[in-house]
C-alpha cells in the first residue's frame, strides 16, 4: 500500500500497545524503544507518501554505498528467494549496463530490464505490474547494482551485441 496524502497517513496510522516498562523494536529502522508510564505508541505505516519499501531499501543502499546486513535483511524479507538471486547476481557482476539497455545474465539466458520491467517469464506471468514492490529478481538486481554502483559498464549498444550471442 502507498500513502498519497496526509489524510491517508493518519487513517493508516497503527497503534501498538505495550505494558509500562516494556521494550520492543519498533519503526522502520528497528529502534529499541523503552516505555515507562504509557501503554501505547503510534507508528507510521511502512509506506509514506508514494515511497515504497523498494524505494526505501534502494535509498539505504545508495547512502551506504554497499550491501549492509540490515539492507540485505530488508531485501530478503520483502522479496524472499528473488532477493537472494538478485544479490548473488550483483556479487557475480552479472548486471550489465549498455548504452541502450540494462541486462542481467541469468543461468539460461540474458534478460533486458527497463523501468523495473523485465523480459523474463516470472515478470510476465507471476507478478502484478501495478504493484511497485513486486519485482522479478532481475529487476531487483538492477536496482541493487545501480544503488551501490556495481553495474558492469559496456560502452556499446546491446542491440549490436545481441546479434553475436
Amino acid at each position: 500500500m502507498i500513502i498519497h496524502s496526509e489524510r491517508e497517513f493518519w487513517q493508516n496510522l497503527s497503534v501498538r500497545r505495550f505494558r509500562p516498562g516494556g521494550e520492543r523494536r519498533l519503526g522502520l529502522d528497528g529502534r529499541l524503544c523503552r516505555f515507562a508510564g504509557t501503554d501505547a505508541i503510534f507508528t507510521a505505516p511502512p509506506l509514506l507518501f508514494g515511497v515504497t519499501a523498494v524505494d526505501d531499501w534502494e535509498r539505504r543502499l545508495a547512502e551506504a554505498g554497499t550491501l549492509t546486513p540490515d539492507t540485505v535483511d530488508r531485501i530478503m524479507q520483502l522479496h524472499g528467494d528473488r532477493g537472494d538471486k538478485a544479490i548473488e547476481a550483483v556479487s557475480e557482476k552479472r548486471v550489465k549496463e549498455y548504452r541502450d539497455f540494462t541486462v542481467v545474465v541469468g543461468r539460461a539466458d540474458e534478460y533486458v530490464v527497463e523501468d523495473d520491467g523485465c523480459t523474463c517469464k516470472d515478470a510476465e506471468y507471476n507478478l502484478d505490474p501495478d504493484d511497485p514492490e513486486q519485482l522479478c529478481w532481475h529487476a531487483i538486481a538492477v536496482r541493487i547494482a545501480r544503488a551501490i554502483d556495481e553495474t558492469d559498464e559496456h560502452d556499446m549498444w546491446y542491440s549490436d551485441v545481441r546479434e553475436f550471442l
